[in-house]
């Protein structure tokens, strides 16, 4: 039987927020939160082979920047931007610092599902979004959703924390104005 979904949705609201790096490998539905702490997206473990932390540790946090890759596209952003593929030197040290900042400052909430219920999953999720307030599904939809802003000083924190040199500084500020000169553009 499928779990109420306004339990379920109360569990993801007030659930201890954990580090993406101690995710189970279990499964079930899920919440990410961003670096303010706030809920942005509900979702669910697609499938037996990727759990909690295969789905968000490693697919919503270091995957394409396409929409799908929830923390990936919110963070595509400001002098952690690159174009999708981009395997220059800059492109990808903007990357590996995005991904740093999203595995340090993000959490997500969970609710594990035992596996005679996986099948339901993708009835629950349906059901706890329909309840959950719109600003939690900010990331969800088909039509994709913008990147946020730059938190600088989180980002400049991070590239002290991260000891970047002058030159990989330098790297990520010619990310930053390619990603702005693109904004510029559209």
């Amino acid at each position: 039987m499928m779990p109420d979904p306004s339990t379920v949705l109360r569990d993801l609201m007030r659930g201890e927020p954990v580090q993406l790096g101690t995710l189970p490998h279990d499964h079930g539905i899920y919440a990410l939160h961003d670096h303010t702490g706030t809920i942005r997206y509900i979702g669910i473990t697609k499938s037996i082979e990727s759990g909690f932390f295969d789905r968000i540790h490693n697919r919503h946090v270091t995957g394409s920047e396409g929409r799908s890759h929830k923390f990936s596209h919110a963070y595509n952003t400001g002098r952690m931007w690159r174009v999708k593929r981009d395997v220059s030197p800059d492109a990808c040290l903007a990357k590996r610092l995005r991904t740093e900042f999203i595995r340090r400052r993000c959490r997500a909430t969970f609710v594990t599902l035992p596996q005679s219920l996986w099948a339901e999953l993708p009835r629950l999720e349906i059901a706890v979004q329909a309840l959950a307030p719109r600003s939690m599904l900010d990331w969800g939809g088909k039509r994709g959703f913008a990147p946020l802003s730059e938190p600088t000083e989180l980002v400049d924190a991070l590239l002290d924390d991260l000891r970047f040199t002058p030159d990989q500084r330098a790297a990520v500020e010619r990310q930053a104005a390619l990603h702005g000169a693109r904004l510029a553009a559209d």
